[in-house]
């Protein structure tokens, strides 16, 4: 695949819950091994076989909000 597309309730990877805290930070981006760590470290952004399968493959992935277009 070109790109693999991840489509949930939030825009993009944050540094903390944006619910929570009101001062979380969307990331541009974030490298396969800072994701995993997230992933393994509880983040419910992305389950971390999802992570590793993207980082083997070097497939681009995205992640999009359900709700906000763009």
């Amino acid at each position: 695949a070109d790109e693999c597309q991840i489509y949930t309730d939030v825009d993009g990877v944050y540094t903390t819950q944006p619910r929570v805290v009101d001062s979380a930070r969307r990331l541009e981006k974030i490298t396969y091994e800072e994701m995993l760590e997230m992933a393994s470290l509880g983040s419910k952004v992305l389950q971390i076989r999802a992570v590793e399968f993207d980082g083997k493959y070097q497939v681009p992935l995205r992640v999009l909000s359900s709700f906000v277009e763009g």
